[in-house]
């Protein structure tokens, strides 16, 4: 999934859940911030503030685990090799593939809501509902990830398939497993024909509940799931007709930052998302004006150069307002994060034991 599931859809499922519009804003950022935190930094060096960041997210796929956290915790949570989702027409079979609503998924979005630290429920709802797009991938390098070759694609699409660093994630499925409208075909498995709006939307049902049930309590009965029929209907509408070819992303936004607008989903608008804005607000760059550009162009546009992290270096800054810097929401979502992949990898290795190999 990308920003219109992790930010805008996410947003709309909090608000309808009962959290207040700011709250959802909250949340809804954080589940979009663990795509665009992918750079490390360290700021107030050598000083009583000095504070080094989490990643969850990787842009360098030439080094895909140089954080072990990133793929399990936060994007690939394995699930249950023997869920109807996952039958391949070859019969193969892996503990670390994502299945959605997975166990070991519900477990770590369970330890989040027990926090209340909507920081952490955001960053958490993103990796749930993550088991819904990312199903059938794994999180590593493996031949698993494979996807047969397309009669009409490209002679480069082919190379790329035959490179095998890039067997990571549904990185050789490209983006098709994030777009909300589109309908694809995923060749290994025995159902091939994917209709993505059908993923996101028992996604958005399931998050919804476990948000619901956050605010109001576990009870559930006809109205509530009435509530959660309107809400799935309400985004079906603003994804639109599913097809073979998307619809411009631009018209979907503008129907879910309208339906924000209406009472059901807490009458205000949703906050346009700007990447950096947490991080803009708490700290700037201490490095050199160049040097500052150099690494920004890096982790906007590497594709297979990859984060600062890949250097072996943090970009240096310094805090606008030192003092006060656990104030700022980029250091409370950080925050959140080191106690997410905390208490999660140890989740992890009571359910996948070869994880820390």
């Amino acid at each position: 999934m990308d920003i219109e599931f992790h930010y805008y859809m996410t947003y709309l499922i909090a608000a309808r859940a009962g959290f207040a519009p700011a709250d959802a804003t909250v949340l809804a950022q954080s589940a979009q911030e663990i795509d665009d935190n992918h750079i490390a930094f360290e700021v107030g060096t050598n000083t009583p503030f000095a504070y080094k960041n989490t990643i969850s997210q990787t842009m360098n796929i030439l080094r895909p685990q140089h954080d072990e956290h990133v793929f399990p915790i936060f994007h690939f949570i394995p699930g249950e090799p023997d869920a109807p989702s996952a039958q391949r027409k070859d019969g193969g079979k892996s503990a670390w593939v994502a299945t959605p609503n997975s166990p070991l998924a519900n477990e770590m979005l369970d330890t989040a809501l027990r926090s209340d630290n909507l920081y952490r429920i955001g960053a958490s709802a993103h990796a749930y509902a993550d088991t819904w797009a990312h199903q059938n991938f794994l999180g590593r390098d493996h031949a698993f990830n494979e996807m047969p070759r397309d009669p009409g694609e490209s002679l480069l699409e082919g190379v790329l398939d035959d490179i095998p660093v890039l067997r990571i994630g549904h990185a050789l499925a490209g983006h098709k497993p994030d777009i909300p409208d589109l309908i694809w075909t995923d060749g290994r498995l025995v159902n091939p024909t994917i209709v993505n709006a059908d993923r996101f939307m028992d996604a958005g049902r399931h998050l919804f509940r476990k948000l619901y049930a956050h605010n109001h309590g576990t009870a559930w009965g006809t109205e509530q799931d009435a509530i959660a029929a309107s809400l799935v209907a309400d985004l079906r509408n603003d994804i639109g007709t599913p097809g073979t070819k998307s619809a411009a992303r631009e018209i979907r936004v503008a129907r879910y930052t309208a339906r924000a607008l209406t009472a059901p989903y807490g009458s205000a608008p949703i906050p346009d998302y700007r990447e950096g804005k947490w991080s803009d607000d708490a700290f700037v760059e201490k490095r050199a004006e160049i040097a500052t550009k150099l690494a920004i162009y890096l982790a906007e546009h590497a594709g297979l150069v990859g984060d600062t992290l890949s250097f072996g270096i943090r970009m240096q800054c310094t805090w606008k307002d030192a003092p006060r810097y656990q104030d700022t929401d980029w250091f409370k979502f950080q925050d959140a994060v080191k106690s997410h992949v905390e208490e999660c990898w140890g989740v992890l290795l009571r359910s996948v034991p070869d994880i820390a190999d």
